[in-house]
């Protein structure tokens, strides 16, 4: 770096955060969507293997054991560490536009 330092902009720091907050519920909705995905396909799978529907109390249960194991695959850290090689890269190319 140059040794420059930028002056501290308040309002286009309150813009910023603005837009952030802003994509940080679309980014929400999105993940929300991603998980009732998940969700819909442990019902599927195991719908496969029986004759009755499931039942309200079965659907509960299968969802909430799937999304915990969605929890704990995205806290390990060997599924972490090629999420942030990604995103260091994607960073990267972005500050070079």
């Amino acid at each position: 770096m140059s040794g420059e330092t930028k002056s501290w902009d308040q309002a286009t720091f309150d813009v910023k955060m603005r837009e952030s907050q802003a994509e940080l519920t679309e980014l929400r909705a999105q993940l929300q969507n991603l998980l009732v995905k998940f969700g819909l396909r442990a019902l599927k799978t195991y719908q496969a293997a029986r004759n009755l529907p499931l039942r309200s109390t079965e659907i509960e249960s299968l969802v909430k054991y799937e999304l915990d194991n969605v929890a704990n695959d995205l806290s390990e850290k060997n599924n972490q560490l090629p999420i942030i090689s990604q995103v260091r890269i994607e960073w990267e190319k972005q500050q070079a536009k």
